[in-house]
């Protein structure tokens, strides 16, 4: 789930505010059509987008907006939750015409302004025709001469509308630099010219051979003979002062079989410790330790190089960089930039491949260590296919990266502040992986298995979970209990064959956001007093079908915006004490409490934090649920300026220590299964979802309004493309929740579906690609409105495409396809993947397009050698034969997919 949830769009007052509003003299115009994505400022006046990083957002958060003016808005404003814009720099002292370009799906919304030393005015406003249309308002406000600030927040038991920006006629914007000047260009390089010359030592392991220079403190790796990566060295920003290898001038040496010493007076000791673990890599890792006492750094440099041309894949092919997002959430894309468009500005979040589409050949590198640090990488490519500089970095965030002007530029900014600094007498990097192989898509799955192993990935032997999800068809209508019942009935009825024939669990019949409306009170499972009795009956009932009931939670995440300053059940720091509210436990920068995309972030070392967790996880166990979902744990990543535990430094410190705490509590036995969250937590769930919540349209179905297809199955497969590896790593991706309808949310999050001009039922073929999606990832749900009232087209999709026994194979294998090809260009997803499984291959051939497209592929690039093989579609039984190429045509909007074996007569 992505959108705001669960408990916290309750106790809602009654809106008498509006009565205070009418007074003013106020100009409304409705957006009829998206406002355009550059509307250029009025010269006579001043103009401040209201995602603008001067705008200080104590509780509103911002977030991706395709027809807001720059791309963005801000939205979760609220009585206790506000915007503050500074720098409006008036002339004179008087009365200024203010407009609010603003977003809103209803009628009921209105904003609070209050100049410096102002009074309050409250500003109605009325319903633009959705939170991705643009309205305006225009109210007159009193100024003083000089610089003035507006605070923007909503009257008591109001909510606001989403703000764009913010335009005072006769006035002007004063210019704020930017935050981070380093922002282009992130990793600092080192000038000093190596020496040529001097003693040299070989490490070797596999094909790999690494040379390394002790007088110039660089070395070089080949591979198989080969050099693809010249000149490499390591380096530590230590205050501002960046101290590298090659600053030595001699005073490198070996001090153990595969350590790497570099020590001089005036300068820390720095080790490199490689290590060899298969054929075709390697690992470094830095330590740094001071002279004459403890050393604190923000940023280190495992492996950097910078010489013209260091890095050479061999070959001038179709030559990309895979960059890899942060998290999964906000529908962000990985990207595969051409490499001579690669700059340093280009990041790519803890593992990257620079990748010869055509020889398939790769460098992969990344980090393999998460208890301390956050890693990316940055390149500087060149117009031959190699790289100018190559850099792996911990202490590398997404703080003031620009995520550009492609199809990721709607995103934000998780991290509102740089990577936090660490300290002790010697502080060591992560090891970093690097390694070349014949073929990417290995060196891809290689890095994931010994990124499990760093981990110590949790198992799950009881088979791929399949299951029923209630967010994406029910929305809060999941949390009502004669709902899901009607659900649970109907999947064991109706759909008997969904469900996993290999293992002995039955379906998953999972409560998500609003799981908590079945307490009595509602949502208020803090309280001891509370009755879980009608959750517990439900429980009782899923499993009295033969299902597995499944629950929700969100540890260090909170949505209930109106509810910052209100004490919290369970959460007292003593006995004594009285309980805490969200804004004490709120992680904070600049001492004002994070939201990201709506939600509070919680300390996950605070223990009220943990007790919240400990409480609802304990009952969950009680109950005798054996899944749950954790959603929006990127929260509790983010950097601060500190935290509860104060041995706790970073971002990923604190996360794991919270992990921690919840697995202890759910336990061994419980599947745990990850929504919203950083790349790597496998030592923590069993499953991630490979990405954000996906709605069922299969492409780019309404080109004016982008936000739409982001959410679609091309995008899902586009993290298949690039991220399926990731099944090394965790038991399972998880490729979210099938969706057969178009659905979307009312102001109290109920699912229903679109009326005209959208359609409410994706087309079949659409359906189709869509189960096919989610059954070659990984975990496979579905999530529909199955109740009695639910629409019947739905329903028999459901038993129709829910059913099949060979597409449900593919999920049962728990497997993800591998693509056969990288995507056509930078952002979209390949079109074909690939499974081998014993002497089976499975191919699934996606269309995109209206029109049919014939698939022809080499049977080499599918993996397989010479002679017949027999083939069989598996959604329409069809059956043929292959020597050399498959050819075949996949239907518009639709999907197939080939089950290959060796022909009897081959």
């Amino acid at each position: 789930m992505s959108v705001t949830s669960a408990s916290d769009q309750v106790r809602r007052a009654d809106r008498a505010w509006l009565a205070a509003g009418l007074a003013l003299g106020v100009v409304v115009t409705i957006g009829a059509a998206p406002a355009p994505a550059a509307t250029a400022a009025d010269p006579s006046g001043a103009t401040i987008e209201a995602e603008a990083t001067q705008v200080v957002l104590d509780g509103a958060s911002r977030s991706g907006c395709s027809t807001c003016s720059g791309g963005s808005k801000v939205g979760s404003i609220d009585p206790s939750a506000t915007a503050k814009v500074p720098g409006v720099i008036a002339p004179e002292d008087g009365t200024y015409e203010v407009t609010l370009h603003y977003l809103s799906g209803d009628d009921s919304r209105a904003l609070t302004i209050t100049p410096d030393g102002g009074s309050m005015a409250t500003v109605p406003v009325a319903s633009t025709g959705g939170w991705d249309r643009v309205g305006t308002v225009t109210v007159d406000l009193p100024l003083h001469a000089g610089e003035n600030s507006l605070t923007f927040s909503a009257p008591a038991g109001a909510l606001g509308p989403d703000l764009d920006r913010v335009d005072v006629a006769g006035a002007t914007a004063k210019d704020y630099t930017l935050t981070d000047p380093d922002a282009a260009d992130p990793v600092p390089v080192d000038p000093t010219r190596a020496t040529p010359g001097g003693k040299r030592t070989v490490l070797r392991g596999g094909d790999v051979v690494i040379d390394y220079s002790l007088r110039s403190g660089t070395a070089d790796a080949r591979w198989g003979g080969r050099e693809a990566v010249t000149g490499f060295y390591s380096g530590v920003r230590l205050g501002d002062e960046f101290v590298t290898t090659k600053q030595y001038d001699g005073g490198c040496r070996l001090t153990a079989r595969t350590t790497v010493t570099c020590a001089k007076p005036g300068l820390p000791t720095l080790r490199q410790v490689f290590a060899f673990d298969g054929d075709h890599s390697f690992s470094v890792r830095l330590d740094v330790t001071g002279t004459d006492g403890p050393v604190t750094t923000s940023m280190m440099v495992t492996v950097m190089t910078d010489r013209r041309g260091s890095v050479d894949l061999g070959r001038t092919g179709d030559n990309r960089m895979v960059l890899v997002p942060f998290d999964n959430d906000h529908w962000v894309r990985y990207e595969t930039p051409a490499i001579k468009d690669v700059t340093p500005a280009r990041r790519s979040f803890e593992v990257t491949a620079f990748i010869d589409d055509t020889s398939r050949r790769g460098l992969v590198v990344g980090s393999l260590d998460r208890d301390t640090w956050k890693s990316g990488v940055v390149a500087d490519g060149n117009a031959r296919g190699g790289l100018d500089r190559l850099q792996a970095a911990a202490g590398l965030t997404d703080w003031s990266y620009d995520y550009g002007d492609g199809m990721n530029k709607y995103q934000f900014n998780r991290e509102l502040k740089p990577h936090a600094e660490v300290s002790g007498a010697t502080v060591r990097s992560p090891r970093m992986f690097v390694g070349l192989f014949p073929d990417w898509r290995e060196g891809m799955e290689t890095f994931g298995r010994a990124a499990a192993q760093a981990a110590r990935s949790r198992t799950w032997d009881e088979g791929t979970p399949f299951g029923f999800n209630s967010w994406g068809g029910l929305g809060a209508r999941g949390g009502d209990a004669a709902v899901m019942d009607e659900v649970s009935e109907f999947l064991a009825e109706e759909t008997p064959g969904f469900r996993n024939a290999d293992s002995a669990k039955g379906l998953y019949v999972g409560v998500d956001s609003y799981w908590d409306k079945m307490l009595a009170p509602e949502y208020a499972f803090e309280d001891p007093n509370t009755s879980w009795v009608e959750l517990e009956q439900y429980v009782a009932d899923v499993k009295a079908r033969g299902q597995e009931p499944a629950l929700y939670f969100q540890p260090f995440a909170n949505f209930w915006r109106e509810g910052l300053d209100e004490p919290i059940g369970g959460t007292a720091l003593c006995d004594t004490c009285e309980n805490q509210t969200y804004r004490q436990m709120a992680l904070k920068v600049n001492g004002i409490p994070v939201n990201i995309d709506g939600a509070w972030a919680l300390d996950p070392t605070n223990p009220g934090v943990q007790n919240r967790a400990r409480i609802a996880l304990g009952k969950f166990r009680e109950l005798g649920v054996r899944y749950v979902k954790l959603d929006f744990l990127t929260h509790g990543y983010v950097e601060a300026d500190d935290w509860y535990d104060a041995d706790v430094h970073t971002g990923q410190q604190a996360f794991r220590q919270g992990m921690a705490q919840v697995v202890d509590v759910v336990g061994d036995d419980m599947f745990v299964d990850l929504a919203i969250s950083p790349l790597f937590a496998s030592e923590f769930a069993h499953a991630r979802r490979i990405s954000c919540d996906v709605h069922g349209a299969l492409n780019n179905w309404h080109p004016t309004q982008p936000d739409r297809y982001q959410k679609s199955t091309e995008y899902l497969l586009n993290s298949l493309t690039y991220g399926w590896w990731l099944d090394e790593v965790y038991a399972f991706n998880d490729g979210d929740h099938v969706q057969f309808g178009n659905y979307e949310y009312d102001g109290n999050a109920n699912a229903y579906l679109l009326d005209d001009p959208y359609p409410s039922i994706w087309p079949e073929g659409q359906n189709r690609a869509r189960v096919t999606s989610a059954a070659i990832t990984g975990i496979y749900q579905v999530s529909e409105d199955l109740t009695a009232t639910g629409h019947p087209v739905i329903k028999q999709r459901a038993r129709d495409l829910l059913q099949n026994p060979g597409i449900n194979h593919l999920a049962e294998l728990g497997r993800s396809f591998a693509p056969v090809r990288a995507g056509a260009d930078a952002f979209t997803a390949a079109d074909t993947f690939v499974l081998h499984d014993g002497g089976t291959t499975y191919v699934a051939a996606f269309n995109y397009g209206a029109t049919p497209r014939t698939a022809d592929l080499p049977l080499r690039d599918l993996g397989l050698g010479g002679g017949r093989y027999d083939v069989t579609e598996l959604w329409t039984g069809q059956e043929s034969h292959a020597a050399g190429r498959l050819r075949a045509v996949v239907p518009g909007e639709d999907v197939r997919v080939w089950a290959i074996t060796k022909g009897r007569r081959s």
